[in-house]
């Protein structure tokens, strides 16, 4: 398309575009008119965007003309949505859907790769690759391989000498294939089995494991700093075509849905399978924040069993309630576990983080949050369901960001908390200028000098693959930290361990084990032992 066609379809849409020919950056924005908006980009094939979206309650596509292929870049969160993507075609373009009066704004740094990641090599480990590698040396292609890893469904499982092999394979990548989750958590390289189309990375792996992951072919190299390098494997990861079990199954396009992983051994999930089961009692509000001085969406649950004047009846607050509603469906496990009388009855509220941004600043530690939630959000949620405050019944769930927050929250307003589930909490962090010298991280020393006096319960669960080869980041490690500094202290901490990885398709199984063993019957799901 010309200048002159992009500057039409432009003004059609209601929005702007730069003048300048060749520039790199792109900001423009707009207000839908009831009309779909195509905004066409400069650039070329391989090129790479990342950068901001704040689509307001739009979605944004990224597609090539007459391609029906499209790859959701922002769900309309209300906030601001990080992205990273690669274009498939020349003269990409953006599509913005929503509602006529919706304001948006699209801010994205163009960047043309010098190159792709150069992939490095591999011990072979696998006997089947190890087969095939001689086929191929022998003269033969690589077809028979693909036809039956195909039928048998990806990653390649094989048991050797009493060892579990979990191998990852891609097809076809031309320069490198980087793997995201899986039993890393350092987005490992596949190497390529000689010059032939076969990309792989083999891992022995507990019998016990789960997780999910996704594939990153061709990612792009160009003039930047290492993180900026790093963050450029989003823009091409997707599920993997050849595993038989992607996740959500309902996901808008392959880039937003994970392959998934459950070994024969693999613990069960307390309320998982659904069995396609749906759940209807959801109500969502836009709630206001007087302390934090923003808004975001609230939705609010209840358990078909649920009663306000039961004594039994929890209420637990999710961080992180889109992805925990739509990615995890907490609800439908929640109904699942309520009705086989596994849990009491629930009355669940589902947290907005509004946007990267705001989740960094508000979930890690943040006493201003905590208060919002004690002040503002707890007597709305008890007005909501006609419940009365009972601080023993009362549960601080979340993951990550949000595990470490639950913690934080609940020390900070113990009088409102008394309950927390924290899934692979980023107990690494500390508040800026906050040092240690006793080795043990921020929140296990605020532990040892608090003294506790309203009892808290927790939940504590991380995973066997949530350590780092560079020694930062070791969620399991400060995680289990965590849990013996309470249980030295004589509080009440159940420890679960997952084979499994910083993975929401982990978490949305631990979410059922904390319930249990904090209202439930413990012995079913975990383990107290160091």
């Amino acid at each position: 398309m010309s200048r002159i066609g992009q500057l039409v379809m432009a003004a059609a849409a209601g929005i702007s575009l730069p003048l300048a020919a060749h520039t790199k950056d792109l900001n423009v924005s707009g207000t839908l008119d009831g009309t779909t908006a195509i905004i066409a980009l400069e650039g070329n094939v391989g090129d790479y965007y990342s950068g901001h979206l704040q689509p307001g309650k739009a979605e944004v596509y990224i597609f090539a003309p007459n391609a029906t292929d499209k790859r959701l870049l922002a769900r309309g969160s209300g906030g601001s949505e990080r992205t990273h993507f690669v274009a498939a075609t020349d003269e990409p373009q953006l599509e913005v859907v929503g509602a006529k009066g919706t304001d948006y704004e699209i801010i994205l740094t163009r960047r043309t790769p010098n190159g792709s990641q150069a992939a490095p090599t591999h011990e072979l480990r696998s006997p089947k690759l190890q087969q095939t590698l001689t086929a191929l040396q022998a003269g033969a292609n690589s077809d028979a391989f693909w036809t039956d890893v195909s039928a048998q469904g990806t990653p390649l499982i094989e048991h050797v000498d009493g060892r579990t092999l979990m191998t990852f394979l891609y097809r076809g990548a031309a320069n490198n294939v980087r793997l995201l989750g899986g039993p890393s958590s350092d987005h490992d390289w596949l190497a390529r089995l000689g010059d032939s189309d076969i990309w792989y990375k083999t891992y022995e792996v507990p019998e016990e494991t789960r997780l999910s992951y996704r594939l990153a072919p061709d990612v792009p190299r160009f003039d930047g700093n290492p993180r900026d390098q790093r963050m450029a494997i989003l823009a091409t990861a997707a599920a993997d075509p050849l595993n038989h079990a992607p996740w959500p199954k309902t996901a808008p396009s392959r880039w937003q849905q994970w392959s998934t992983v459950s070994l024969e051994n693999a613990p069960v999930q307390p309320g998982f399978p659904l069995k396609g089961s749906e759940t209807q009692e959801l109500t969502s509000e836009s709630f206001a924040s007087d302390i934090l001085g923003n808004r975001r969406e609230i939705t609010f649950f209840r358990s078909e069993n649920f009663s306000p004047d039961a004594n039994d009846a929890v209420l637990l607050f999710m961080f992180d309630g889109p992805r925990a509603i739509a990615e995890m469906q907490i609800p439908q496990m929640l109904d699942r576990l309520t009705a086989s009388q596994a849990i009491p009855p629930v009355a669940a509220v589902f947290i907005d983080p509004i946007d990267v941004a705001h989740r960094g600043a508000e979930l890690p530690g943040n006493p201003d949050f905590s208060a919002f939630l004690a002040q503002e959000l707890l007597p709305r949620a008890l007005q909501h369901f006609g419940m009365e405050h009972d601080r023993t019944r009362t549960v601080l769930a979340g993951a990550s960001y949000g595990g470490i927050g639950s913690t934080n929250a609940a020390l900070d307003q113990p009088q409102s908390f008394g309950n927390v589930i924290s899934l692979s909490g980023s107990y690494w962090w500390a508040p800026k200028g906050a040092a240690s010298d006793n080795g043990l991280s921020y929140v296990a020393n605020r532990l040892i000098e608090s003294d506790l006096s309203e009892e808290i319960r927790f939940f504590i669960g991380a995973g066997r693959f949530e350590t780092s080869t560079t020694g930062h980041y070791e969620i399991r490690e400060t995680s289990r930290q965590l849990h013996a500094v309470l249980q030295a202290k004589g509080v009440e901490s159940h420890w679960c361990e997952y084979d499994g990885g910083h993975d929401s398709f982990v978490w949305r199984g631990g979410y059922g084990d904390g319930l249990i063993a904090l209202f439930g019957d413990c012995a079913r799901v975990c383990d107290d032992s160091e």
